[in-house]
């Protein structure tokens, strides 16, 4: 026995050192850790490099495009036709170098619209990267809530199985003495049984919770970490017109079709601006160097030909204007058309703020009701706990059967599990809130 018990308390120990050496997991931690590994953020920067990198001035068009050029062709002929100036072997070949330069100096304003494109499609990598973070946030901060709620009612079944030990004991040490029966003992195990599987079950949903918030935050493996918030909340005071006003200014969504109406609405400038002229300059700076070889005697000499060479340069400077008078409609039915679709999106703005208002009014509405549910719940906790008070000492004065005091304890622990469901079910709803205000 005593053997036993030296055994028991070097687990215990050892349990302990386990659980001293786990490393603390906490909602900040979650979250930059979340921040650091999150490939889906990675990828989004990425992104934001690719626009910046094409957010050039030259890339929209501005400033003179100049090509150096240089060509070499060569032949050898061989002619016998008694008609030719020529007749026999010759080579002929040239080198040609030359500088071309194209500047369109005035087309429509497209240069700068494309500027504005440019700087829109930063733009949107940006937000993209932030409403990815936006979400990562919501996802960690639930699911990290998961695990402080998934360990609540462990402790509360744990609470409730210490209390079925302690009667077992209590009716184990009765009955030695004889004032107690084999039917309580019986009870008080089965309640010990059944706790002890509660326990069991709900380890699993703690590992299982653990494994979901670990797979968000990109942690190889299974490694457990130790949780020491408890589940508590702050009841607020909400305000519906500074909530709304904020999600006006603040929610990823009509940040995303306001975007949308920017992008549309450049679109409409660019397709204008193909009614405008546009002037280009275009000139170049040539040199070109040519040879010639005759491979025959000259015959008033009796000399072979010598080599022949000669050299041109050539500039040019040419400016040319052009302006569309009429392409069959198409430029005016784009024009029409970009116009349409700026009004769809404006539409479509207003159709996201009134679902989007809507669906605040019901969250704002279930938080109030979720506040007057918490309150209630811990009226019923007070109640629960005093009547299990009450009961115990009515069953250790024989007043009660251990199948009463067991259905007392039942009622204890599902209101114990009612109130923690009610702090969890606030701390979501707020969440949403804060979600859906673009706030976090």
């Amino acid at each position: 026995m005593i053997k036993m018990k030296f055994y028991i308390i070097l687990s215990i120990l050892f349990f302990n050192t386990v659980l001293n050496a786990q490393e603390v997991m906490r909602l900040q931690k979650a979250i930059s850790l979340g921040l650091e590994n999150n490939y889906g953020i990675k990828i989004a920067e990425k992104f934001i490099e690719i626009a910046d990198n094409n957010n050039t001035w030259s890339k929209a068009g501005k400033g003179p495009i100049v090509d150096l050029v240089g060509t070499f062709n060569s032949g050898l002929t061989e002619d016998q036709n008694p008609a030719s100036f020529l007749q026999g072997t010759f080579f002929n070949g040239g080198l040609n170098l030359g500088i071309d330069v194209n500047w369109a100096l005035y087309n429509g304003g497209r240069v700068k619209l494309n500027k504005e494109q440019f700087d829109l499609a930063t733009n949107q990598r940006t937000l993209e990267k932030q409403t990815e973070i936006h979400n990562l946030l919501r996802l960690i901060y639930q699911q990290y809530y998961d695990v402080i709620y998934q360990k609540e009612q462990f402790d509360v079944l744990q609470r409730s199985k210490d209390v079925s030990a302690n009667k077992l004991k209590y009716e184990e040490a009765r009955h030695e003495y004889g004032a107690s029966n084999t039917f309580n003992i019986v009870q008080f195990e089965s309640a010990v049984l059944s706790d002890s599987t509660g326990l069991v079950n709900q380890q699993q949903r703690i590992e299982l919770a653990e494994r979901t918030l670990l797979k968000t935050l990109n942690l190889s493996g299974y490694k457990s970490f130790k949780y020491e918030e408890k589940l508590s909340t702050q009841v607020e005071e909400l305000d519906p017109v500074k909530l709304k006003s904020k999600l006006k200014q603040e929610n990823f969504t009509l940040k995303s079709v306001e975007l949308l109406k920017s992008i549309n609405r450049l679109n409409t400038r660019i397709q204008q601006s193909f009614n405008k002229p546009t002037v280009n300059l275009n000139g170049g700076l040539s040199v070109a160097q040519n040879g010639f070889k005759f491979f025959a005697d000259n015959p008033q000499t009796g000399e072979p030909f010598g080599f022949q060479d000669s050299r041109r340069y050539n500039g040019s400077v040419n400016l040319s204007l052009r302006y569309n008078l009429f392409d069959g409609g198409q430029t005016k039915t784009d024009i029409q058309s970009a116009k349409i679709q700026e009004e769809v999106d404006e539409l479509t703005y207003m159709e996201a703020q009134a679902e989007l208002n809507n669906q605040l009014d019901i969250l704002i509405n279930n938080y109030n009701r979720q506040v007057e549910v918490l309150n209630l719940w811990d009226q019923q906790i007070q109640l629960a706990q005093k009547n299990m008070d009450i009961t115990e000492a009515r069953f250790k004065a024989g007043q009660v059967t251990s199948i009463d005091f067991r259905n007392i304890q039942t009622q204890y622990i599902n209101t114990a599990f009612g109130k923690v469901g009610a702090i969890y079910n606030l701390i979501l709803t707020k969440s949403e809130i804060d979600y859906l205000v673009g706030q976090g």
